[in-house]
């Protein structure tokens, strides 16, 4: 395992690029440089313990050196994670200050800072891009006008999933009709069985669902279509940070963003030793799905000021397409986090 975390990075806004299932992500990052012999030794400070909330998905996975590394003392700080059976559950627990930290859809990130009075902010977007129709049968279909009323099953806790489908059938001129699914093992499930025809789902459940099943297939990019459809990146991670954290140690705080760009740009570079540490710590059901997954995650990291311009664009489109999925307001500037 890379052990060697303390990178030097030239800047801590790093953007988002490229959204394929078959070529990777790059980060882009100073090469490591090697460490002078420091004059006198100085006792090492405390390292501070950051609980981290996330649910199983491409979120879960990119926190997979984080926690790693945390372990074997070679981040900044110490790290655990707990695995939420729900994005609502972790909100619940984060308002509770259960956890310092969580990584969220946009949508849930906007209503846990509007409506929950135990405020989140957010420090980064951690992913983007992560949304494919897939098919169980032919796989025959190859463009979205092909699914014109067809219906499309997703998870309805999935509050992104509708608007995000009906914003590219207005434009396509088509529509769809929703089949309702509990959550995203459902998805996979009825696909390997044939009892669901056509689904939204993200990676890594999409690797999941064609390894149990060689009849199911990913058959659209979903993101080849929103860009046309939609004038605003389409983030599909946060990472939110309690605004109580935030106080109480902002220099603990930029060595945790520090720590998880590092542990991103591990993943991305490691598929292999991801996929061994996601079944190490339970952060995802299959560790053949993890491994196959990784190039189409969407895992990355942005910040800063371009972090805060994509997601309030969003968040705008958002807002006009489905009210109360960012909590019926737009989050003002004060829930981004800009060091």
């Amino acid at each position: 395992m890379i052990k060697k975390l303390c990178l030097i990075f030239s800047a801590l806004s790093i953007v988002l690029s490229g959204c394929s299932r078959v070529q990777e992500n790059d980060i882009a990052v100073n090469e490591p440089v090697s460490e002078q012999p420091a004059a006198e030794e100085e006792a090492p400070a405390e390292k501070t313990e950051i609980k981290i909330g996330t649910t199983k998905g491409a979120g879960s996975v990119s926190i997979a050196h984080l926690v790693a590394n945390g372990e074997d003392d070679s981040a900044y700080e110490k790290y655990s994670a707990k695995v939420y059976p729900s994005a609502n559950e972790l909100m619940g627990e984060f308002a509770k200050g259960e956890v310092d930290a969580a990584i969220l859809p946009p949508d849930k990130a906007a209503k846990l800072y509007n409506e929950y009075e135990y405020k989140c902010r957010v420090v980064a977007v951690s992913g983007t891009c992560n949304y494919y129709i897939m098919e169980s049968g032919t796989g025959e279909c190859n463009d979205i006008t092909e699914l014109d009323g067809r219906e499309i099953a997703i998870n309805e806790a999935d509050k992104m999933a509708e608007p995000l489908l009906s914003k590219i059938a207005d434009y396509n001129n088509i529509s769809f009709t929703y089949r309702y699914e509990e959550n995203s093992d459902r998805l996979v499930s009825g696909l390997e069985n044939g009892t669901i025809s056509l689904a939204l789902l993200q990676e890594p459940y999409c690797s999941e669902a064609e390894l149990k099943n060689s009849n199911v297939s990913v058959v659209l990019d979903l993101y080849d279509y929103w860009d046309e459809a939609a004038d605003c990146p389409l983030a599909t991670s946060c990472l939110v940070v309690s605004d109580k954290f935030i106080k109480n140690d902002p220099q603990v705080l930029d060595l945790f963003i520090r720590d998880y760009i590092a542990s991103v740009s591990i993943t991305k570079h490691n598929s292999k030793e991801t996929a061994d540490l996601s079944e190490k710590y339970a952060l995802f059901d299959s560790r053949e799905a993890v491994e196959k997954a990784l190039p189409g995650c969407g895992i990355g990291i942005q910040t800063g000021a371009d972090m805060k311009e994509g997601l309030g664009r969003l968040y705008a489109l958002l807002y006009d397409l489905s009210i109360d999925s960012v909590g019926r307001k737009i989050p003002d500037d004060n829930f981004y986090y800009i060091n």
